[in-house]
């Protein structure tokens, strides 16, 4: 697909512009706490800017407009509205109490409930789960649609660019650089999907050249895999960098306020990015569009086509912005999680300011790279994102909320248990399918068919959640009921004030 000169003008300003941010920040040579969290001072308009930009990024672009393109409305209905209700209740049941508490990072907590170990297990978990390889892969498909680029070499070179302004500035050059992609990300979308809309011919067009079950609200789902592509959307509530704006907020005020206003934005971005899934489909049944576009270009392809010159490159633009907006969060959080929660307690309990961010900016590095090599490694972006949430919940999600949540007893042994019965599930689930099960192509899954008493079930890759969670709490009870409370004078160093 050809690109104007214009167009890749526009796109070449916003890259440089978001290096330009990044320099400046680095200049202003921020301390550890300013360089992690803010210095705990973002305010309710900037933290909205970066929760939508970071928890909206190319994973729900991509991935629910790739719903939408091969389903239809479930997308929004089965898949992202429910995730929208695990955003309310982080809100308003969660964020209080992350705030009060006055922690640094996720594993933090569980270091202060169950001891070190345990924090350096969560440590572990949400380095796995921060590593940005959803976005670096999406980023190799706009590189190799868009601009005529190997997918590889596209998303070392964007992909570079959200590392680089990161390593300079840290979460403020994150949170300054989001609030730009914030208005990036979401006036193109909204621009670009009514004119899509018209040059396909409306809505009538598009239900006319659709199937009918893409009107259906459980659409052509399975009803199980719907429910566990909803059930990933728990993730929120354990999600390392959510917690990470919630620590940098001034106060529990800002970061609720920002959230619910947030989920005003979340909500129309989901529903736009499912209609513009749709309307591909129909310029794919219409032959507007080529007949063999994979449903993960369908959106980026049509879009392009029917923009004009100039709103084409704010639209790559936008989309840019929207990788790198999740690229340059995730990265910082690994970062932090591997100088915070195990450089500094386990090598230096006395690391300098200075020490601990150096050691930031090696974590940062080392995420993109782990990053870089895992995103080539799965077809369809909702199979990598399935597997990344379910392992992020399966192991952290229980022991936080029991600390969390349930003031009773708690020992060293139930958080982790609770983590190693969570991670051996999903591992086990996830390659025992892929060993007993058949690829199925139209899915990108493993799904294992057998018989049992006279009736005939199906087992997807997807569903490791439904038997992970379960486990994750029996391993939790069976620690709390058979170890030892940790005692006062074992509890962890302090975070830093």
């Amino acid at each position: 697909m050809a690109i104007s000169s214009i167009d890749l003008a526009i796109v070449a300003a916003y890259v440089l512009g978001m290096l330009g941010i990044g320099y400046y920040v680095f200049k202003k040579a921020p301390n550890f706490e300013e360089y992690l969290v803010a210095g705990r001072s973002m305010t309710t308009p900037i933290l909205v800017c970066t929760l939508a930009s970071t928890y909206y990024g190319l994973d729900v672009l991509f991935g629910t407009s790739e719903i939408g393109f091969n389903d239809g409305v479930v997308a929004f209905f089965g898949y992202s509205e429910l995730s929208l209700g695990f955003y309310v209740f982080a809100a308003y049941g969660l964020s209080r109490k992350l705030k009060e508490a006055r922690f640094t990072s996720l594993p933090e907590i569980l270091a202060r409930s169950y001891g070190e170990s345990a924090g350096y297990l969560g440590a572990i978990s949400s380095i796995l789960y921060s590593i940005p390889a959803l976005s670096l892969f999406a980023l190799g498909r706009i590189s190799e649609v868009m601009f005529g680029i190997d997918a590889q070499y596209g998303a070392l070179f964007l992909g570079s660019i959200a590392l680089l302004y990161t390593l300079w500035g840290g979460l403020w050059a994150v949170a300054i650089t989001d609030t730009v992609q914030f208005v990036f990300m979401c006036i193109t979308l909204a621009v670009a999907v009514p004119l899509l809309m018209s040059d396909i011919g409306g809505f009538e067009t598009v239900a006319a050249h659709v199937p009918a079950t893409h009107f259906d609200i459980l659409g052509g789902i399975p009803f199980w895999l719907m429910i566990a592509y909803a059930a990933t959307g728990i993730s929120i509530l354990v999600d390392p960098a959510f917690y990470q704006r919630i620590f940098a907020a001034q106060s529990f005020r800002q970061v609720r306020n920002a959230m619910l206003i947030a989920l005003v934005v979340w909500g129309a971005y989901d529903w736009l990015v499912t209609a513009a899934g749709m309307i591909a489909r129909a310029g794919v049944e219409m032959g507007s569009l080529p007949a063999n576009l994979h449903s993960n270009d369908a959106l980026l392809t049509a879009v392009v086509m029917a923009l004009p010159v100039g709103l084409a490159g704010l639209f790559l633009a936008g989309v840019l912005a929207t990788a790198m907006s999740t690229i340059d969060s995730y990265c910082l959080v690994a970062g932090s999680n591997i100088s915070y929660d195990v450089y500094r307690p386990l090598l230096k309990p006395n690391a300098s300011d200075k020490e601990l961010v150096r050691a930031t900016k090696i974590g940062i590095a080392i995420s993109w790279v782990l990053g870089f090599m895992l995103a080539f490694l799965f077809d369809r972006l909702m199979s990598l994102w399935v597997f990344n949430a379910s392992l992020m919940t399966s192991t952290v999600l229980v022991p936080i909320f029991m600390s969390l949540f349930w003031k009773g007893r708690k020992t060293p042994a139930a958080g982790i248990l609770s983590f190693l019965f969570g991670l051996v599930s999903v591992i086990v689930f996830y390659f025992g399918l892929s060993q007993v099960g058949t690829y199925d192509e139209t899915w990108g899954t493993y799904i294992w068919n057998f018989d049992f008493a006279g009736s005939s079930y199906s087992l997807w890759q997807e569903y490791s959640l439904f038997f992970s969670l379960p486990i994750s709490f029996l391993g939790f009870l069976i620690g709390n009921l058979f170890g030892t409370p940790l005692p006062p004078a074992a509890a962890p160093l302090e975070p830093s004030k």
